[in-house]
């Protein structure tokens, strides 16, 4: 398929022109070199991230473009790729945060014709069964029965709702959290209050955000599951971790940290029907990330 005619209907159905994303911070010299212009417009940071061919055989979806994706791609020997992932540059949430491409990294992608499509922000909003959300994936793992949307992106896509808010069958705090672990491979996290799991809130990845907490309390939610609940090694948690891990204590709602891959890693994977409609499509594990879960 055509990556341009390809690219025009992704761009359509993510609303890539009204959604506003901001990665200008990541964007160092090679970069500016490598990428589209089109994807370093101001606040409109989402979509096509790198070309390197025109004509796409095959469809990868993986959370993130890290090095380890980029080495699978290259041993599959199948060249003329897309790459859609959630966030454009790798993340390490035990290191420094989010990774730069390294002049390998760029030359790998050239080699094997790997494009990159980027979709951080709106795979973020609710939309149908079709296309997954990273909440509505994760509520399919967790069992979550959904009630309703909330919490608005932010100032930037204030219609845009990233959670969700429901009920699951195990009542137990103490149970739910044991239930979790063995569900996802990893001890997740927690910041308890008392052992009563009620309603449920699920704003994946980042969602360890004040008003949001606050938000999710106002609507009668007893338990807020994110990915990242403990402050990773980055320089942005370094500066705003400690205030806002005092203003959600003062909250009193239980959470839950199940990692920042574990809770958006099924969007990709749930939404490979939708991408199979162009051409053969695969999810990418990243065995690295699930070796350094925060």
């Amino acid at each position: 398929m055509r990556l341009r005619k390809l690219i025009t209907i992704l761009d359509k159905e993510f609303h890539i022109i009204q959604v506003k994303d901001d990665w200008s911070w990541m964007f160092d010299s090679l970069f500016i070199e490598k990428s589209c212009a089109t994807f370093r417009k101001t606040l409109h940071n989402t979509g096509l991230v790198l070309k390197n061919s025109d004509f796409i055989q095959r469809i990868y979806t993986a959370f993130a473009p890290s090095k380890y994706i980029l080495q699978q791609i290259k041993n599959k020997e199948i060249k003329d790729v897309l790459l859609i992932v959630k966030h454009p540059f790798d993340w390490n949430g035990k290191a420094q945060g989010f990774i730069h491409f390294s002049e390998q990294d760029y030359a790998l992608m050239e080699e094997m014709r790997v494009s990159l499509y980027s979709l951080h922000t709106p795979l973020d909003k609710n939309r149908n069964n079709t296309v997954v959300s990273t909440a509505q994936g994760f509520a399919k793992v967790i069992g979550l029965h959904v009630e309703e949307e909330f919490a608005a992106e932010g100032e930037l896509n204030p219609d845009l709702l990233l959670g969700l808010i429901g009920s699951v069958k195990e009542q137990q705090f103490d149970h739910f959290v044991k239930q979790l672990s063995r569900q996802l491979h990893y001890s997740v996290k927690t910041m308890k209050i008392n052992n009563t799991v009620g309603k449920v809130a699920i704003v994946t990845g980042g969602g360890f955000v004040p008003h949001i907490v606050r938000e999710a309390k106002e609507k009668g939610v007893k338990t807020y599951i994110t990915g990242i609940i403990t402050p990773t090694k980055s320089d942005y948690d370094k500066k705003y971790y400690p205030k806002a891990h005092k203003e959600i204590e003062k909250i009193g709602v239980n959470l839950i940290g199940c990692s920042h891959y574990l809770t958006e890693k099924w969007a990709m994977i749930y939404s490979l029907p939708y991408f199979e409609q162009f051409c053969d499509s695969e999810f990418i594990e990243d065995k690295e990330a699930l070796k350094r879960l925060e």
